[in-house]
């Protein structure tokens, strides 16, 4: 159930976790695309490597009132067109 105060929340939510990704000089936040309903980030994007991966769940899971963390995060390796 989605209300005036959830909402709100949720806008917040949002806003923390593109500040700290901007902030972070390890993750490049123009590379992803986070969505918050209910206290549930959704972040889509794509990470130069591992660590920047696990960078950005971290900083999401960080911030108060965070019910889960659903990302969707793909490497710049796994979309390479010379795969073997």
């Amino acid at each position: 159930q989605t209300n005036f105060k959830n909402t709100a929340k949720d806008v917040l939510i949002t806003s923390q976790l593109r500040t700290a990704l901007l902030f972070n000089k390890l993750t490049k936040s123009s590379n992803y695309t986070i969505d918050t309903i209910n206290g549930k980030i959704y972040i889509f994007g794509i990470a130069m490597d591992e660590e920047e991966k696990k960078i950005v769940i971290n900083e999401a899971n960080k911030i108060f009132d965070v019910k889960d963390v659903i990302p969707t995060i793909y490497l710049v390796s796994e979309l390479s067109r010379n795969k073997n």
